[in-house]
């Protein structure tokens, strides 16, 4: 068995400092690809120099970190000129970055946080996958797995209405491009996870009275919520060969909290 079945290939992960997104890039690393994490740490800040180590001794074949606004066509553009001189080919897009916001009524949601949380989760990964397309479609192979959530399949629990919007439409945009990208042997797909324990879920609940914790934990079937590294095994599954034939599908992760 290759224990290092993605040396030689290219993966980039958005939004891959911290929580899900260090977990997917350590988890690629581990596999021997080389990993480039975009994200919007200035390079002198210590979590920069903290990934590139990890990477490096997870057993990466090489890390590069970008500063970038994935929202920006321009900023999106320079990122992925640069992973591809560096790397020569990009086989995984990882469009995990996306912010939410508290719940609260639909009258009390300003259009500038509307726009702030939709740009986040749709735009960003509709101008990633259009950077990466190019080059998948000239190698004629490459992977691309798209953040959603549970609030996407069915409701938010912690967060508020445009963040449930705009995971549902990160899966329309899934099954569209999954539909577009198949002649050409990419595969796009979708993970929805559920309560994840990630800094900012963690900060999000610690706001909360413990009663209130307990019962976010008491609701999964499977008895707690999940943990980055979970979610990241999801993503590196349907980025590998193991996943051959699975394209345009949303795989949920979430301990069974929602079901169908």
């Amino acid at each position: 068995m290759n224990d290092k079945p993605f040396a030689g290939h290219s993966a980039v992960v958005t939004g891959g400092l911290r929580g899900i997104g260090r977990a997917v890039s350590l988890n690629f690393a581990a596999l021997g690809a080389n990993v480039a994490v975009i994200d919007r740490d200035d390079e002198t800040a210590s979590s920069v120099a903290e990934i590139r180590e990890a990477i490096t001794n997870a057993g990466g074949g090489g890390a590069l970190y970008r500063k970038a606004d994935v929202t920006s066509e321009g900023d999106v553009g320079d990122t992925f000129a640069r992973i591809l001189d560096r790397f020569g080919s990009i086989d995984a897009l990882v469009n995990n970055v996306g912010v939410g916001a508290p719940p609260k009524p639909i009258e009390e949601v300003p259009l500038d946080e509307w726009i702030k949380v939709v740009n986040q989760n749709i735009l960003s990964t509709f101008l990633c996958s259009r950077a990466a397309a190019p080059q998948m479609k000239r190698q004629k192979r490459g992977t691309i797995v798209n953040m959603s959530s549970q609030a996407g399949r069915s409701k938010s629990e912690i967060g508020n209405l445009p963040y449930a919007c705009a995971k549902a439409g990160v899966l329309g945009f899934t099954r569209q491009l999954a539909n577009e990208l198949a002649p050409f042997g990419i595969r796009v797909n979708a993970v929805a996870p559920g309560l994840t324990l990630s800094e900012r879920v963690e900060l999000r609940l610690s706001a909360m009275e413990e009663n209130r914790r307990k019962e976010f934990a008491a609701a999964v079937p499977l008895g707690r919520l999940g943990d980055p590294r979970e979610i990241a095994e999801a993503i590196v599954f349907l980025s590998s060969d193991a996943s051959s034939y699975i394209t345009g599908a949303t795989l949920d992760v979430n301990g069974g909290r929602f079901m169908m």
